[in-house]
């Protein structure tokens, strides 16, 4: 069942020739993701966007794709990552064990892929990894599952909220600059700016 939206009519997009070239461009880019993948093998990134769908309880496919591109793209960069827990591997080997051990978590409670479950099993996996309840010990041996949790619900969160469609969802519109925003007094909105069913 769809959720009822609270900006029913706003698409953010509307806005774009408002927006700085540089600014059109990189918003553009993630309403239109890349299907490859550079890190990420093709059964790896199914099993991610299954997880990333469950974890922001959104299954729009233009959705799902971006955040499966943006943390492909982040994986396999090799820019240095700022910091990291002691005893958590590199990310590379981090989102790779991890993955496999959220599959051996599935097969361990169903006997199946985590992408065959239904949906209150994904989300009862998920969250014996989040708690670290798990059945599957030998999977999770190099490092806690509820760390590996904590950083995919950040990654896909992070990556979530910078799509354009979430932005229409929550009323955000996008970069103000260089148009900036005249009517900063409280209560009061710009006529561009997002309206609630109340409103419109």
């Amino acid at each position: 069942m769809e959720k009822p939206k609270r900006y029913p009519s706003y698409d953010v997009w509307d806005q774009h020739t408002e927006w700085d070239a540089h600014t059109r461009k990189v918003v553009g880019a993630r309403r239109m993701p890349a299907i490859a993948n550079q890190f990420f093998t093709k059964p790896e990134s199914l099993l991610l966007q299954t997880v990333v769908g469950v974890l922001v309880n959104d299954h729009r496919l233009e959705v799902l794709t971006y955040v499966v591109e943006h943390l492909d793209n982040t994986t396999a960069s090799n820019i240095g990552e700022s910091q990291r827990k002691v005893g958590i591997p590199p990310k590379k080997e981090f989102y790779r064990s991890g993955l496999k051990g959220i599959d051996a978590e599935s097969h361990a409670a169903y006997g199946t892929d985590f992408v065959a479950l239904k949906l209150d099993q994904q989300e009862a996996v998920l969250q014996r990894v989040a708690n670290g309840g798990i059945q599957n010990l030998e999977a999770w041996k190099d490092f806690a599952p509820a760390d590996f949790f904590k950083r995919l619900l950040h990654d896909t969160v992070s990556a979530y909220y910078s799509h354009p469609l979430v932005w229409s969802d929550i009323g955000y519109g996008g970069p103000a600059y260089p148009r900036g925003y005249v009517r900063v007094e409280k209560g009061l909105t710009d006529p561009w700016e997002a309206k609630t069913n109340d409103e419109s």
